[in-house]
C-alpha cells in the first residue's frame, strides 16, 4: 500500500487543486475529517475487508480496491469530509497499484516470464534503476517500505501536511472500520520522519518526481466532472 504520508501528500494534492473544479460534488467541510478519511483504510488489521478488494483477487500481487463495492454501499455517504477522505484513499491505493507500480517494476516467475501471481514471483526489475532482486527484498525497508521512510520528512514539508490532527471524528456510518483506530496511525505519524528530507534523493524503487506527477494527475482525473470514479 502507499506510506501514510504518501496518502496525506495526495489528500493535500486535492485539496491545492479543489478550486480549479467548481463542479466537483463534493466540497470538503472539514479539512481535518477529510485527512483523516485518508488514514482510516489502514487504520485496522482486516485491510481486505477496509479497502473493498475482490477476494478473487487476492493471489494477485497488486490487489486493489474495487471502488464500485464501495460506492454501491456509500455514495449518499460521500458529502461527509471523512467518508470522501476514505473513497479517496481507496481510488488512490487502485491507481497506484494498477497504473503506477506497473510501470516502474516487473515481476518475474522462476522461468524469467513476467507474472503477476504473488507466489510466482522470484524476481523484480526496477526500471529506474535497472536494477534486478530477489523478491524477497522488495518489499522491505531497503527497497519498498524504506523509500517510504526515505520520502516522509521531504513529503510533509513539501506539501506542509499538518500531523496534529483531531481523531474525533463521527462515523456516519461506514461498518468496515472502527473510526477511534485512527488514534494508532496518528501516534506513528511523527516517527515515520526520522530522516532528513535529503534521503528523498537516495530511493531505491520510486522515480519521486514521476510519482508525484502521477499522483497530481489521478487527483486532477478524479476531480473532472463527469468521470467514472464519482458517483
Amino acid at each position: 500500500m502507499p506510506g501514510y504520508i504518501l496518502h496525506l501528500t495526495a489528500a493535500q494534492m486535492l485539496r491545492s487543486h479543489l478550486y480549479e473544479y467548481p463542479d466537483f460534488p463534493y466540497p470538503i467541510q472539514s479539512v481535518n475529517d477529510f485527512l483523516i478519511g485518508n488514514l482510516l483504510p489502514d487504520a485496522t488489521d482486516q485491510k481486505e475487508l477496509s479497502h473493498f478488494r475482490n477476494p478473487v483477487y487476492r493471489d494477485k500481487m497488486m490487489v486493489f480496491p474495487d471502488l464500485t463495492r464501495f460506492t454501491a454501499k456509500y455514495a449518499s455517504l460521500l458529502s461527509d469530509s471523512s467518508v470522501l477522505g476514505y473513497y479517496f484513499h481507496l481510488y488512490i491505493d487502485r491507481r497506484f497499484f494498477k497504473d503506477f507500480i506497473p510501470e516502474i517494476v516487473d515481476f518475474y516467475d522462476e522461468t524469467g516470464q513476467i507474472t503477476d501471481v504473488k507466489e510466482e514471483i522470484v524476481t523484480v526489475y526496477i526500471r529506474n534503476f535497472q536494477t534486478y532482486i530477489p523478491f524477497e527484498k522488495y518489499l522491505t525497508e531497503e527497497y519498498y517500505y524504506g523509500d517510504y521512510t526515505r520520502m516522509n520528512t521531504y513529503l510533509v514539508n513539501r506539501y506542509c501536511i499538518p500531523l496534529d490532527l483531531n481523531p474525533n471524528v463521527t462515523n456516519p456510518g461506514i461498518t468496515e472500520i472502527q473510526y477511534e483506530n485512527v488514534q494508532q496511525v496518528l501516534d506513528l505519524l511523527h516517527h515515520f520522519l526520522s530522516v532528513p528530507p535529503e534521503a528523498a534523493q537516495d530511493l531505491k524503487v520510486f522515480p519521486l518526481e514521476e510519482l508525484l506527477a502521477a499522483m497530481e494527475q489521478y487527483v486532477e482525473e478524479f476531480l473532472a466532472v463527469p468521470n467514472k470514479y464519482i458517483p
